[in-house]
């Protein structure tokens, strides 16, 4: 009878659709990859992908380029790019394809937009020419921006259409000051609902709403206490109407770089914690996330952070990381290639150079399915019309790599020879050892901005020895 009543009580919960929060950090990366990986191509701080109908992809570099790349690794460069703030964490970095690309051929662009002190979140749209040997972008226009600026990396710039193609749905980090992820006032640390134009969206929780005229701009401070009484270094008034709140589908984010749709329809959201504490969450209108109230992490220098158990009015994280496995971003495979896949989503990994497979319940809970060290920080994961994966290497250079199944013979042939504008395979940065390879992360992410190398770490984060 005992053991009818507790199989009883596990059915109830099931049937409710409670779960607890699932800490995965702990999972090891399984060495034995199900996929046979191949290099086509290198690029300059290589971030996103995305995938024309035939199978050529929009490549961003962090650096500032947008490149037209073969599945063979032939690369043209795609004129009239706008112009960026390559700096830490800021730079050129999303391109996704407009949902009904195949008539209007537009695309968007979501980058650090320089200006006066410092760079800011632009997302733009233009419509993509593809000629003989020729690419351009045509008519671009920033469609929405973040005219803040100020320092701090963290812009999330992450964008998902919604399933029926009508809205746009735009991630903003918070830009490491911590506190703009709990105001209204500011689009910081929050899940934006935009028309495709980028207008606020109608139905949004706070439709039709405005916030305030100015807000307070401050410096990324050493951690969330002393974000609380940061000294307030200049204040923004924004040109008209502060369209904020309207636009705003959720708050309470950090580093939001993952943002997709899974085939039921839920949008689920994945992000960077501080010192642990990476987050997979299921996102829904109008709730308030932890970010910087609670996390499951520490900040870097050691100071706490009260856990979400504490918050029940917060919404908790499906799954999260302690330690954390430092995603690039999240997307939900379809295709041909891995049909025992379809319905999974990947996140791709940057410190715990993995690739993840996460597998959803249909009743808004998740947990991890498969953990790979593919022996590189992935910043990107996507899937292509044939259903092979397609990864990138965050380094400079990175590599542009085809994943298919073991045994499959491979179609795409190996590397070519680099066009002028990006490293050449044989020059001294390619062929570094480790260590230059690690300097060059550090340098090309501003690591020291945070952290130290010695014993005592830095002002934010830990020590990198």
């Amino acid at each position: 009878m005992k053991h009818l009543v507790i199989s009883g009580l596990f059915l109830a919960i099931a049937s409710s659709g409670v779960s607890a929060q699932v800490n995965a950090g702990e999972q090891t990366s399984d060495p034995n990859l199900p996929f046979t990986v191949t290099q086509v191509t290198t690029l300059r701080l290589p971030w996103r992908i995305a995938f024309l109908p035939d199978g050529r992809m929009l490549i961003t570099e962090k650096i500032g380029a947008l490149w037209l790349v073969t599945q063979q690794g032939a690369k043209t460069p795609v004129a009239n790019v706008p112009a960026v703030l390559w700096q830490g964490q800021g730079g050129m970095l999303g391109v996704y394809l407009s949902p009904h690309y195949a008539k209007d051929h537009n695309v968007y662009l979501t980058y650090s937009e320089p200006g006066d002190g410092g760079s800011s979140l632009a997302l733009a749209r233009a419509q993509l020419k593809i000629s003989d040997g020729a690419a351009s972008l045509e008519g671009l226009q920033v469609i929405w921006r973040d005219g803040e600026r100020g320092a701090g990396g963290q812009f999330g710039a992450a964008v998902a259409f919604s399933p029926d193609g009508k809205y746009l749905f735009l991630s903003s980090g918070d830009r490491q000051r911590m506190t703009p992820a709990q105001d209204p006032n500011q689009p910081l640390g929050k899940i934006l609902r935009l028309t495709l134009d980028g207008k606020p969206a109608p139905g949004n929780p706070m439709a039709g709403k405005t916030g305030a005229a100015t807000v307070p701009i401050i410096d990324p401070p050493a951690d969330t206490e002393k974000a609380k009484p940061a000294p307030v270094v200049r204040t923004y008034t924004f040109p008209g109407p502060n369209l904020t709140p309207a636009e705003t589908w959720v708050t309470g984010l950090r580093t939001p770089y993952g943002l997709a749709f899974g085939p039921d329809g839920r949008l689920w959201e994945l992000e960077h914690g501080p010192r642990g504490g990476d987050e997979l969450n299921l996102i829904t209108p109008g709730k308030t996330y932890g970010w910087p109230l609670v996390s499951y992490g520490h900040n870097y220098n050691g100071v706490p952070i009260p856990s979400p158990d504490t918050r029940p009015d917060l919404t908790k994280p499906v799954i999260y990381w302690v330690p954390v496995i430092a995603p690039g971003n999240l997307m939900f495979y379809k295709g041909a290639m891995f049909p025992q896949w379809n319905g999974s989503a990947f996140a791709s990994g940057l410190a715990s150079k993995a690739l993840i497979r996460i597998t959803f319940d249909g009743k808004g809970g998740a947990q991890t399915a498969g953990r790979w060290d593919v022996g590189r920080r992935v910043r990107d994961v996507e899937v292509a019309p044939d259903g092979a994966l397609w990864m990138l290497d965050d380094a400079n250079p990175g590599g542009l790599f085809r994943l298919t199944p073991l045994g499959m013979a491979v179609s795409a042939p190996a590397a070519q020879a680099a066009t002028p504008a990006s490293i050449p395979s044989g020059s001294a940065v390619a062929n570094a050892s480790s260590a230059d390879r690690v300097k060059s992360i550090i340098a090309n992410n501003n690591c020291l901005l945070c952290h130290r190398i010695g014993g005592d770490g830095g002002d934010i984060g830990p020590s990198l020895n």
